[in-house]
């Protein structure tokens, strides 16, 4: 079984390197339009992140013969823990993501993409600072009176570890295909867009090393987008409903849920032309059937950032802050920087 599992995982990867070729090849001119709404953010819960839940994003598709692409890297500190009769959580340590995302606009009516990850989980450096942070402005550091720097996530259930990861690892992680097509698209009559979105994740990252679930995913949303104007200035909101179909994952499977709902909105108002500031919120239902609000609650993740336009380069530069807003299952904090680059031919 481990050497079909390799197997797969090094065809999954080819045939992703050969659908990033197709993208890419026609890269070679750009535009100076606006990024998409909101940043391409997830819940990075290291016992979370390994499925299909797709990046934020808006209805704003690429235009026929254009590629946009956006190069991601998230720097996630984890701090938490939770028990009751039955069960033991706790997660402590850093995790990096780096992601190259392409969206290609193959037709009027058609967007196809990519998301390639590669992911890291260590022992990080950011648990002093965070904790000086929080004690500046008051809040609690109780899920930090452990050793700094540490790695460990853990799972018990009735006495028994179901998963446990104490040592680093880096590698690739579940490559995504998605789709969308536009349900309506904005004209010079309406600003309105609304495109249904899909994905399909592979299981081409390492569940062992809580890099990939072990299994392929689905998942389908309706966005919707639209610009007003909010002191003169540009503003531009959006918001999604979908559903995420979860397969038959190796993680924790005794209690894995089969499918989760998500939605999300963002408003991102244009303090000048080349300055945009961000903020957004992404809440996804319970993964698992588990009485921890760590490891079974549902999530609400609140974004927070800016980014700049360089026009003469034809590129933006996105900083942001992420914070869990309620419950405990997501990260106690993160950093998002992106490149985006959009209307390639």
């Amino acid at each position: 079984m481990a050497v079909l599992s390799w197997q797969f995982r090094v065809r999954a990867s080819r045939s992703a390197l050969l659908v990033i070729s197709l993208l890419v090849w026609p890269l070679t001119a750009h535009s100076e339009q606006a990024a998409a709404h909101g940043f391409a953010l997830r819940n990075q819960n290291p016992f979370l992140q390994i499925f299909g839940l797709p990046p934020f994003q808006s209805a704003t598709l690429a235009t026929e013969g254009t590629t946009n692409y956006n190069v991601g890297f998230d720097l996630v500190n984890h701090a938490d823990d939770g028990d009751n009769a039955l069960e033991e959580f706790a997660v402590d340590g850093e995790s990096y993501f780096l992601t190259l995302s392409l969206r290609r606009g193959m037709t009027q009516r058609l967007e196809l993409g990519i998301d390639l990850p590669l992911i890291a989980h260590a022992e990080g450096f950011l648990d002093n600072a965070i904790e000086g942070w929080h004690d500046t402005f008051g809040l609690s550091n109780s899920k930090r009176d452990g050793l700094s720097n540490q790695l460990g996530f853990r799972y018990v259930n009735a006495n028994n570890a179901q998963y446990e990861l104490s040592s680093p690892t880096f590698g690739i992680g579940d490559i995504q295909l998605t789709a969308a097509m536009p349900l309506k698209q904005a004209s010079d009559t309406s600003s309105r867009s609304v495109a249904l979105r899909s994905s399909i994740k592979f299981p081409t990252g390492a569940e062992d090393e809580l890099r990939g679930s072990g299994a392929m995913d689905f998942s389908l949303g309706l966005y919707a987008s639209d610009t007003r104007t909010l002191w003169e200035r540009g503003l531009d909101v959006s918001g999604f409903v979908g559903a995420l179909l979860l397969g038959d994952g190796d993680v924790l499977a005794s209690i894995q849920r089969s499918a989760v709902p998500y939605g999300g909105m963002a408003a991102t108002w244009h303090a000048t032309e080349n300055l945009r500031i961000t903020t957004q919120i992404y809440a996804q239902g319970a993964y698992f059937d588990s009485d921890l609000d760590e490891l079974g609650g549902a999530s609400v993740q609140f974004a927070v950032g800016g980014a700049y336009r360089l026009p003469r380069r034809g590129l933006s530069l996105s900083l942001a802050i992420v914070e869990d807003l309620i419950a405990n299952a997501t990260p106690d904090f993160a950093l998002h920087f992106s490149v985006r680059r959009t209307g390639g031919r």
